[in-house]
C-alpha cells in the first residue's frame, strides 16, 4: 500500500512540465485564431486552477496515509501489549480461578441437597410405644393325682395317658371316644399333638415324655369346648405333663 501511494505521488510531479506546456500551445492558438484576450485569461486562470488542485494533496490521498499512521500505530500497541502480557505470570490467577470454580459445584451441591430436603413432606413425630402389659399367666396347679385335675379345672370330663401300643395307664372319667382310637388319628398323621371338636365337646391328644422306649400321651376332653378358653386348655396339659414327670415316670 505504501509503494502504490509513492508512485501516485510521482505521476503528479511528472504532470506539471505538461500542463505548462500545454498552456503555452493554448496561448498561440488563441493568437494565431485571433481570439480575445479576456478568453485568453479565462483559459489561463483555468489551467492555474487545475494545476493548483493537482499539486495539491487530495482528500483521498490524505485519508490513505492517516490510515497508514493509524495500522502502524495499532502495530506498536499490539507490540507493547505483547510485552506487558510476556511479562504477567498466570498461574496464580489460574489456580484463583480453579479454586473459585470448585467453591461454586460445591455450593450448587448443597443447593440440591436443600431442595430436596424442602422438597420432602415433613416427618410426623414418632409415637412412642407404649407397652401393654399382659395380665400374669395363672400358675400351673400341681396335681398328686389324675383325679384332682377336676377340682382346679371342673369343664375337664375326661383325663387320661396312654403308651404309643395304646394302654391305658391311668384315667379320670368316661372318655366318648375310645382312647385307641383316639391314638390312631395321631399315627396316621404323624404329629405329636391333635385337637377334636366334637358335638359340643372338645377332645386333645398330646405328647408327654417317654418310659422305657415306649411313647406316652395325655387325654383330655373338656365338656363345653366352645366355651373353654385356650388358657385354661394350655394349663391343663400342662398340669398333666408335670403328673406324668413326677409321678408315673419316675416309678
Amino acid at each position: 500500500m505504501i509503494a502504490a501511494a509513492e508512485n501516485l505521488n510521482a505521476w503528479l510531479q511528472l504532470s506539471e512540465p505538461l500542463m505548462v506546456a500545454f498552456l503555452v500551445l493554448m496561448i498561440y492558438i488563441s493568437i494565431n485564431m485571433g481570439i480575445s484576450l479576456g478568453l485568453l485569461f479565462l483559459y489561463m486562470f483555468s489551467a492555474r486552477r487545475w494545476s493548483e488542485q493537482t499539486t495539491k494533496p487530495s482528500t483521498a490521498e490524505s485519508e490513505f496515509s492517516s490510515m497508514l499512521e493509524s495500522i502502524k500505530s495499532l502495530k506498536d500497541e499490539i507490540s507493547s501489549v505483547k510485552e506487558a502480557l510476556s511479562g504477567v505470570d498466570l498461574k496464580p490467577v489460574l489456580e484463583q480461578l480453579s479454586s473459585i470454580e470448585s467453591r461454586v459445584s460445591a455450593l450448587e451441591s448443597r443447593t440440591v441437597i436443600l431442595e430436596r430436603r424442602l422438597a420432602k413432606p415433613a416427618e410426623a413425630p414418632a409415637v412412642p410405644r407404649i407397652l401393654e402389659r399382659k395380665p400374669p399367666e395363672a400358675a400351673v396347679p400341681t396335681i398328686s393325682k389324675l383325679s384332682d385335675i377336676s377340682l382346679t379345672f371342673p369343664e375337664v370330663k375326661y383325663a387320661g395317658i396312654i403308651t404309643s401300643q395304646g394302654y391305658v395307664v391311668e384315667s379320670y372319667g368316661v372318655c366318648s371316644e375310645e382312647p385307641a382310637k383316639l391314638l390312631e388319628i395321631v399315627r396316621m398323621y404323624s404329629t405329636n399333638s391333635a385337637s377334636i371338636v366334637r358335638g359340643g365337646s372338645r377332645i386333645e391328644i398330646f405328647y408327654i415324655g417317654e418310659v422305657k422306649d415306649l411313647s406316652n400321651y395325655g387325654i383330655l376332653e373338656f365338656a363345653d369346648g366352645t366355651e373353654v378358653s385356650e388358657d385354661v386348655v394350655d394349663r391343663a396339659k400342662k398340669a398333666i405333663s408335670r403328673y406324668f414327670v413326677s409321678a408315673i415316670a419316675s416309678r
